[in-house]
């Protein structure tokens, strides 16, 4: 049997446990560091589009979501369309970390102040 990580989203078994607010990252490593700065609420898209099985994962477990993408090109055109896509089913944020970076190169303070609402 093959994997299809359009159908799945990393960590959503850990993630659906705290709450209906979820961080959105593209990779694994970025789900970690995430993870460990404290906001253990985070799945992963393992890449950059977002599949209408995932969108039904998340619309099933969460009503909010951040969208927290790398900034490269890639990950800023992938924020631009799944921000829309999610935005009309679940309350959405788009946060942009610095271009040229990913959410697992940043530090855990720049990550909380980044993806913690000031409503949270």
């Amino acid at each position: 049997m093959r994997f299809r990580k359009s159908l799945v989203l990393f960590n959503l078994h850990r993630a659906a446990q705290y709450g209906n607010r979820v961080i959105v990252v593209e990779g694994f490593f970025d789900c970690l560091k995430v993870h460990q700065a404290g906001l253990p609420c985070v799945v992963a898209l393992m890449g950059c589009s977002l599949s209408a099985r995932q969108e039904q994962l998340l619309t099933e477990h969460f009503r909010e979501v951040i969208v927290l993408m790398d900034g490269d090109r890639a990950g800023r055109a992938a924020a631009a369309t799944i921000g829309p896509q999610l935005v009309t089913r679940l309350s959405t944020r788009v946060v942009e970390v610095p271009m040229g970076t990913q959410p697992d190169q940043l530090g855990d303070e720049q990550i909380r102040l980044l993806c913690i609402p000031d409503d949270f």
